[in-house]
C-alpha cells in the first residue's frame, strides 16, 4: 500500500488496513471579509495548506515482545538521530510513479489486543504537492526507470539530459501537472548568455569554462559551486509546451534544464 523511502510498509511487518485516509486536495484557507452593506464576502484568494495521510496498519503477532520490537523498529526509521520526525519519502503503491515527501504528525498510540496489534501512522505533507519520481528529461523513448505502471503520456520527448548549445537557439520544454520554478545547469563558455521564456528571463555575467547553477524554486545562483550575490526573479515554466529561447554570443555551452513535474 505504502512505500516510505524505498520500504514497503510490511518490511516492519505491517499491513495498510482498510479505510485510510488520502485526500485529493489538501487542506485549504479561504481568506474572506465581510464588507458592511455589501452582500455576501470580499474574496482575498486562498491559502494552501498542509496535506494530512492517516493509514490504519496491523501486525499479526500474538507475542507482545515481538510486536514492541516491530513498533521500536518502525520508530527508529520514522525519526532521526534527535528524535525528531524526519522528513521520508512517500509512494503510494497504487500511483507508483509520484510522490509526497511526509513526516510523522502526531503520537501513535498502539492499540494492543491478545491476538494483533493496530496501530495509525499519521503522516502530514508541509509541501502538499506530489512530485514525478523521475526528472522531466529523463522521461523519453527506451527508458530504463520508466515502466507501465507510471502514468506519461508515450511518446513525450524530453532533453534527455544535457544539451550542447553553440548558437542561438530555442529549446520546446514540455511539463506535465502544474507551473514549475526549474533549475538549470550551465557549464561552458558565453558572452551576456540570455535565457527566457514565457514573459521570464535571466542574464549570466560573461563567463569562460565555468559552472553556474541557478536555481528559480530556492532563487540562489551557484557559480564554480559557490552561493553568487546575483538576484533573480520569478521563473516559470507553464503547463504544456514552452518556447526556452538561449541568446548571446560565443555560446559554447552545456545546459541542463532540471525539474520534477508537479501535481496538485
Amino acid at each position: 500500500m505504502i512505500n516510505l523511502d524505498g520500504k514497503n510498509i510490511s518490511e516492519f511487518g505491517f499491513e495498510v488496513e482498510p479505510g485510510h485516509e488520502d485526500p485529493i486536495t489538501p487542506n485549504m484557507e479561504r481568506k474572506t471579509l465581510p464588507i458592511p452593506g455589501r452582500p455576501g464576502l470580499w474574496d482575498f484568494g486562498t491559502e494552501i495548506r498542509e496535506r494530512p495521510f492517516s493509514f490504519p496498519v496491523k501486525i499479526m503477532d500474538r507475542f507482545h515482545d515481538n510486536m514492541q520490537q516491530a513498533y521500536n523498529e518502525l520508530v527508529a526509521f520514522l525519526f532521526d538521530q534527535y528524535g525528531r520526525p524526519r522528513e521520508i519519502k512517500m509512494v503510494r503503491e497504487y500511483e507508483p510513479d509520484k510522490f509526497y515527501m511526509v513526516k510523522v504528525a502526531q503520537q501513535m498510540i498502539p492499540e494492543r489486543p491478545s491476538e494483533d496489534g493496530t496501530l495509525n501512522l499519521p503522516f502530514v505533507a508541509d509541501d502538499p504537492y506530489k512530485y514525478s519520481n523521475t526528472f522531466a528529461d529523463e522521461v523519453t523513448w527506451g527508458s530504463e526507470i520508466i515502466t507501465f505502471e507510471y502514468h506519461y503520456l508515450l511518446g513525450r520527448e524530453g532533453l534527455n539530459g544535457s544539451v550542447k548549445i553553440t548558437t542561438l537557439q530555442t529549446l520546446n520544454i514540455p511539463v506535465d501537472g502544474l507551473a514549475i520554478q526549474p533549475i538549470f545547469e550551465i557549464s561552458g563558455t558565453a558572452s551576456n548568455l540570455t535565457i527566457s521564456a514565457n514573459s521570464h528571463s535571466f542574464t549570466l555575467p560573461n563567463f569562460n569554462n565555468e559552472t553556474w547553477e541557478a536555481d528559480f524554486e530556492k532563487y540562489v545562483v551557484f557559480r564554480n559551486g559557490k552561493d553568487t550575490m546575483i538576484e533573480i526573479r520569478d521563473f516559470y515554466l507553464m503547463p504544456g509546451n514552452n518556447q526556452v529561447k538561449i541568446t548571446g554570443s560565443n555560446i559554447n555551452i552545456n545546459m541542463r534544464i532540471k525539474f520534477r513535474d508537479k501535481y496538485s
